[in-house]
């Protein structure tokens, strides 16, 4: 374990190796609440260190891994890791801090009944009109947590408590890509056709996800969702069609 010693970095991490292609950066104390800047950072600082045999950086809540050839990564991981992970931490103190930077992706949403299935039952459960729903959850900017579940689907939060939602009992057999959803905490958007049990408020007109561009997002990004009528929704889902 790589002990940190300073306030601005918060918890220490946890090198662990995962089998003989991966290893995991883990901190250690878990989290108050959403994804660790620090450990954004330090994802940030590992893709700029241009590592040989490093295949992938996948960050989520509390942790990423690192993916590897062994062919061409360095002979001993653990060590060369940890070391990667002091060096991160002397540059960090050296400044400060060593801040993140991510992205804003404007997210354009029809709230239109005939699109949010769950709607007006969402705008019941959460004691409040629908109007006051989407003015909720369009007025959040949220953070993308962590991909998983489907290809491109980014877990986003946190969403205001007022329509802090629960999952559907029985998930649907089909929700439709580009439903906008929310389940407790978190939002989200299905970037492809596929059985669900969130609370589907809304629709995107754009592609979440494809076998070229791959994810619109990734963990850190941030995330402020538009509201669009109807007519836009077509004319631009009639666009992505096109593309």
């Amino acid at each position: 374990m790589v002990s940190l010693g300073m306030q601005s970095l918060g918890n220490p991490f946890q090198v662990q190796l995962l089998g003989d292609h991966a290893i995991l950066i883990k901190l250690s104390k878990g989290l108050n609440g959403g994804i660790d800047q620090d450990l954004l950072a330090l994802a940030q600082y590992l893709k700029g260190q241009k590592i040989p045999g490093l295949k992938d950086i996948i960050l989520a809540y509390d942790n990423l891994t690192l993916v590897y050839d062994i062919l061409d990564f360095d002979t001993n991981p653990y060590l060369f890791v940890n070391l990667l992970v002091a060096s991160f931490i002397a540059e960090a103190s050296n400044h400060n801090t060593l801040n993140s930077k991510s992205r804003l992706i404007e997210v354009p949403v029809c709230y239109d009944p005939s699109l949010g299935i769950d709607l007006e039952s969402a705008a019941q459960l959460a004691s409040c009109s629908i109007d006051a729903l989407i003015q909720l959850h369009t007025a959040e900017i949220y953070t993308v947590y962590c991909l998983g579940f489907l290809p491109g689907f980014a877990y986003m939060g946190d969403v205001p408590k007022k329509i802090q939602l629960p999952r559907h009992p029985q998930p649907k057999a089909k929700v439709v890509a580009g439903s906008v959803g929310i389940a407790g905490k978190q939002t989200g958007i299905y970037p492809m056709d596929s059985p669900g049990g969130w609370q589907i408020i809304g629709r995107t007109p754009i592609k979440i996800f494809d076998t070229i561009k791959l994810s619109l997002f990734k963990a850190g990004d941030r995330v402020k969702f538009n509201p669009i009528d109807l007519a836009l929704f077509h004319q631009l889902n009639n666009q992505e069609d096109v593309h």
